[in-house]
């Protein structure tokens, strides 16, 4: 049978739906594994195979068009090809990817939009549909967009799976909808898209206590529950700082409001009016604090963050692209700028250290060791500071963080600074964090389709982030965050209380029940934890971080979600899985119908669904 070529980065680059199922059916009948890659935002194991000669991988940048089947004044139905990205993705491998062509874009300047988005608007629309991803509400649902799948099983047979059909092609759909790529490869989305819409909203940042606008961990104390807040709120995101001492909360929230001509775009600045700036100072700091075991390995993992250094990229500002500012165009800035903003946010938080300014303390000898060891070893560290320690201390430790950078600063200094932040970090751990999450409200308002993602602004390479998350039936909320609260504390010891929160944040969200039956949010609304790990730190999160919320949330019935890191491969897990959602064995046995030879399924899935 005669297929495509493979392409020189090793995936096979089909432009129609013969030439994707002609790749099908080959590796059918050789008996080889067959998998697809979208924006590449899930992790690794999910989306692709062990590669080698015995798998065929497929890109499906050449497969995009839009086709516009019906137009209304309300609404409208379109085809979606499944390799269209739902907005711009700016690491794209094939460098294809627009705002131009993507699906947002082209729905917005007819006048229609999507019901709801996800924090990114990166993915494309088959991967963000089949690993079961949502935006943040329990009012509206990308589901209500879907009216039917194409899709091609392990055979080569074409399917169209229809929203409205009875029997066992309703089955077809309900299964087929977040199915991880294991019952085919989805051709094409059929949609029904409404009339556009404006969002309004704001973020609010405050402590989680009394200041906080909703009970986070109560039934309603006068403030709303947070049960309550999600289920009346028609968009919302909840960004949870909890460390010790810090406890901080930014919550973000929109709701729509019809286009009118006179609306004026202001857009939400998650990182403020200096991105790029705070990017590559929070992105350094990160990438410093998450080494401290071994500091020398910091310059090789900012290869991404000098390429950002070096200021904006060529051409001109796309116009099509969102009004929100982009933190990979602008200014350059030198290394010695990008530490002067941090020096400037170290000092002012030493200077809310909480012992540093006693005499003889702990933090101040350790401080005052630093000092001495860098003035010997640095030559123009009779720069003139301030007397205070605090200043002091801001400046060496800017000197120490510009000499990490440049790989010059060597042992024993480098242990120096290492074992300054270990013993600082439990207890001054909010003071690094404010740097970059201060209190007070902003308010945005912008389209649908740069409203929502608000999390598009958060460059990928500045700030690489994994994640586990994992969805509870709703009613269960405020157990949840109890339980994580108690948790977090580590019974009041600071570095118990780290160990656990980590340095990064916690995403807390809703999301609308829904009919697939692999979705994590099956017949249920539900509240979703999903936690953080910054992807340059040492360590590996699926072993070192995440166990600890696996064991914690197991008791509140959590599904996970598909694309993201999942507990460990083993018969416990897949048993839960299986008692978690009702229809996973009817979605195992129409999978072995669909894909007799297993083509689609790789170790990864086999292992965490308990597929022998």
């Amino acid at each position: 049978m005669d297929i495509i070529e493979r392409g020189g980065d090793g995936f096979h680059h089909p432009s129609t739906q013969d030439e994707l199922r002609a790749l099908v059916r080959f590796a059918h009948d050789r008996g080889i594994k067959l998998r697809v890659m979208g924006s590449g935002h899930s992790v690794a194991g999910a989306i692709l195979g062990a590669g080698g000669e015995d798998e065929i991988r497929v890109m499906l940048d050449r497969y995009v068009a839009v086709t516009w089947v019906e137009e209304h004044d309300d609404y409208a139905v379109v085809d979606v090809q499944a390799g269209c990205h739902l907005g711009r993705a700016p690491y794209d491998p094939t460098e294809s990817s627009t705002w131009a062509s993507s699906l947002n874009v082209q729905l917005q300047r007819k006048g229609y939009a999507l019901d709801d988005l996800g924090g990114i608007s990166h993915q494309t629309v088959s991967g963000f549909l089949s690993t079961g991803s949502s935006g943040g509400s329990l009012t509206f649902s990308v589901e209500d967009n879907l009216l039917g799948f194409t899709f091609i099983d392990g055979t080569g047979k074409v399917h169209r799976a229809r929203a409205d059909a009875e029997g066992e092609e309703r089955d077809l759909f309900d299964a087929v909808g977040v199915s991880m790529g294991l019952l085919g490869v989805i051709s094409e989305v059929r949609l029904r898209v409404r009339k556009t819409f404006n969002v309004v909203g704001k973020q609010v940042t405050s402590s989680t206590g009394a200041d906080c606008a909703v009970d986070l961990f109560g039934a309603g104390d006068g403030r709303p529950s947070l049960t309550q807040y999600l289920r009346d709120t028609g968009y919302t995101r909840l960004m949870w700082w909890p460390q010790h001492d810090f406890g901080r909360i930014q919550m973000w929230e929109a709701n729509r409001v019809d286009p009118t001509p006179d609306f004026e775009v202001k857009p939400y600045l998650e990182l403020g009016r200096m991105p790029r700036l705070a990017s590559l100072a929070g992105s350094l700091l990160y990438t410093i604090i998450g080494n401290l075991d071994d500091l020398s390995v910091v310059p090789d993992k900012l290869v991404n963050w000098r390429r950002h250094l070096e200021g904006s990229l060529e051409g001109e500002p796309d116009p099509d692209a969102c009004p929100h500012p982009d933190p990979s165009r602008g200014t350059a800035y030198s290394v010695g700028e990008v530490v002067a903003y941090l020096q400037k946010g170290l000092t002012a938080g030493l200077k809310r250290h909480p012992t540093l300014g006693e005499e003889s303390s702990p933090a101040r000898e350790r401080s005052k060791g630093l000092i001495e060891a860098a003035v010997d070893a640095i030559e123009d560290a009779a720069h003139e500071v301030g007397d205070a320690i605090e200043d002091v201390l801001g400046w060496v430790l800017a000197k120490l963080i510009e000499l990490v950078v440049d790989g010059a600063l060597t042992f024993p200094l480098t242990q120096k600074l290492a074992d300054w932040f270990k013993g600082e970090l439990p207890d001054w751990i909010d003071e690094v964090l404010g740097i970059f999450v201060s209190e007070g409200t902003i308010t945005f308002q912008d389209c649908w389709m740069c409203g929502l993602p608000m999390d598009n602004q958060m460059d990928d390479q500045l700030w690489p982030t994994d994640f586990t998350e994992l969805w509870i039936p709703i009613e269960r909320t405020g157990e949840v965050m109890c339980a994580m609260r108690d948790w977090y504390s580590g019974d009041g010891d600071p570095e118990v209380a780290l160990a656990r929160t980590g340095t990064f944040s916690c995403e807390l969200y809703p999301a609308r029940k829904s009919r697939f039956w692999m979705s994590p949010a099956y017949d249920s609304d539900v509240f979703r934890v999903d936690v953080f790990w910054f992807g340059l730190n040492a360590g590996d999160p699926a072993t070192d971080f995440y166990p600890q919320f696996w064991e914690l949330l197991k008791r509140f019935d959590f599904r996970p979600h598909w694309g993201k890191y999942l507990p460990p491969p083993d018969a416990s897990w897949a048993a839960h899985y299986r008692r978690v959602l009702p229809r996973m064995a009817d979605f195992l046995t129409l999978r072995a119908k669909l894909d007799p030879k297993g083509i689609f399924l790789t170790d990864y899935w086999a292992g965490h669904l308990g597929i022998e």
